[in-house]
């Protein structure tokens, strides 16, 4: 194998009968004043002596490593392929290449169980890379904390809350707006006894669902039960208050619902209908479940948009992206 030195800027400068400072400002298309004929000499000689810019001595003359950080405060890769996470890291990775930035994805930082921790070592991990976004349903709020106080560029995916109510820069799904909607679908279509069910009452995602469901449903009910509960006995509830349809906080709790109906030879939505407050876009591929989506993959473009703006010395934001609508075939009209 023939190894062979790296081209240097005044390589192509001495080639191309230029000054070294004219190829960097002409490599960094920053050459506003150089004439087009000479820009042309350049980048032509550039790819002639095959040139690739030194990303070390890019960082330090930038102060930027083209790298963005991918937190997971809990796995998000299954043994199955697509899964909850899937779109929103194809929206990451889609909108990084075309910015022109590198991924890393932060795996090892864990503490002494499940949840991963940015500081696990003292340090913040994260400074690695120019600016990160976060995701998972069990962060630690004092991380979080930290992260403002120390003015580091992130973006969480899904709302999240400081002490005393801020909001931390995040790209989150229309929760309260798709429930209103679909809240409104289902009292036209004569269900007057409904329930949410769903998992953790203090997560932001399940307040915005619950605003948007009772403010269409003022008499709702909601039952917060882990998913091992929903089981027959559970159904045998539901029907016993003449529960005629179930709003839940996702595809897994709807399948699970659907199972435990099937055990007692019902059907849904023939015998209860089941509308989902969120089906992530790899869940459902045959369109069965009623409700609506989830925009995933749109919402990890505009995560990586909010951070390129963010290292420009835009200030941080917080972004709702509209949940497009499902039909689906789980609901249907109330009997009379």
């Amino acid at each position: 194998m023939r190894i062979t030195s790296r081209v240097s800027q005044a390589d192509i400068a001495k080639r191309a009968g230029v000054t070294q400072a004219a190829v960097s400002l002409i490599l960094r298309d920053k050459a506003t004043s150089i004439p087009e004929e000479t820009r042309r000499r350049v980048l032509d000689v550039a790819r002639e002596l095959g040139y690739r810019a030194d990303p070390l001595a890019r960082r330090l003359a930038t102060g930027r490593s083209q790298l963005l950080g991918v937190f997971t405060y809990e796995r998000v890769f299954t043994t199955r392929h697509g899964g909850w996470y899937h779109p929103f890291l194809l929206g990451i990775e889609e909108a990084a290449e075309r910015a022109g930035q590198d991924l890393l994805l932060f795996t090892s930082a864990a503490t002494s169980g499940p949840i991963r921790s940015i500081y696990a070592d003292g340090e913040n991990k994260l400074r690695l890379v120019d600016a990160a976004i976060l995701l998972g349903r069990d962060e630690i709020p004092a991380e979080l904390e930290q992260l403002v106080a120390e003015d580091y560029p992130f973006v969480f995916i899904g709302k999240r809350f400081l002490r005393g109510g801020r909001e931390v820069p995040n790209v989150a799904p229309g929760y309260a707006a798709a429930s209103y909607v679909l809240g409104g679908r289902l009292i036209l279509l004569g269900h007057r006894r409904i329930t949410y069910v769903g998992s953790n009452p203090d997560l932001p995602a399940t307040g915005d669902r619950l605003h948007g469901l009772r403010t269409a449903i003022p008499e709702i009910t909601a039952e917060i039960v882990p998913l091992d509960r929903i089981t027959p006995s559970f159904v045998d509830d539901l029907l016993e208050r003449q529960v005629s349809a179930v709003v839940v906080e996702g595809a897994t709790y709807a399948e699970a619902l659907r199972a435990a109906a099937g055990k007692r030879g019902l059907r849904v939505p023939e015998d209860l209908s089941v509308a989902v407050a969120g089906v992530a876009e790899d869940e459902d591929t045959v369109g069965f479940w009623s409700g609506f989506d989830i925009p995933g993959r749109r919402i990890g473009e505009v995560a990586v948009q909010r951070l390129m703006e963010r290292l420009d010395g835009g200030p941080a934001t917080t972004d709702t992206i509209d949940c497009a609508e499902r039909q689906g075939k789980s609901v249907m009209e109330a009997r009379p």
